[in-house]
């Protein structure tokens, strides 16, 4: 009997814990990112020494249970970026707004992979570089998906449903359900059945 009071007492314990600390940690969140268009769940850690940062407008949305790692960025430059939940951004991993970003659930991120959803326009010599201005058509990246350490993810790119993309990849064009994608540009190498069998 006293071990079965033991147990609900730990088990008492371990809840008024979680709640604790899903208090602090959601006092925490709104404090560090207050008066900004980000919401992220409080269920979601993200790091102190990570940069999450809305500049030129736009919004950042983080779900539950996610893993934003030190080093790591998360800049909308106008645009909005909506990660879903039990995701993770690995250090030195950046994710730019420009033409919005949506992430599914259950995507992890690796080590420096960019996620770049725009491009310059073209120079010319009466216009320089950084005067022609930005097009974005925006990148969605559906649940399960695995972004291998070092990967780019270019403007216009769907990448569909548990997918793989091999370590230093360039994702150039949109990627089908249930592959396995690498390269410059990146390009299939192997179809799995629905089961996740080859």
């Amino acid at each position: 009997m006293t071990s079965d009071n033991s147990k609900l007492g730990h088990a008492s314990l371990a809840r008024a814990w979680a709640r604790s600390n899903a208090l602090v940690r959601r006092a925490t969140l709104a404090a560090r990112f207050r008066g900004d268009a980000i919401r992220i769940h409080p269920s979601s850690w993200v790091a102190a020494r990570c940069v999450v940062k809305v500049c030129g407008g736009g919004t950042i949305r983080i779900g539950k249970n996610c893993e934003i790692h030190p080093f790591s960025m998360i800049l909308t430059y106008g645009g909005g970026i909506e990660i879903g939940d039990n995701c993770s951004l690995n250090p030195f991993a950046i994710i730019y707004g420009h033409g919005g970003v949506q992430i599914g659930n259950g995507v992890r991120i690796a080590a420096h992979t960019t996620i770049i959803p725009a491009n310059h326009s073209p120079p010319a010599d009466a216009v320089p570089l950084q005067l022609s201005g930005v097009t974005g058509k925006g990148i969605l990246i559906d649940d399960n998906v695995w972004l291998g350490a070092g990967c780019r993810v270019l403007d216009g790119v769907h990448i569909s449903r548990n997918v793989i993309v091999g370590a230093g990849s360039v994702v150039s064009r949109s990627v089908p359900a249930n592959t396995t994608v690498a390269g410059v540009p990146a390009r299939v190498i192997k179809v799995r059945d629905t089961k996740g069998q080859s």
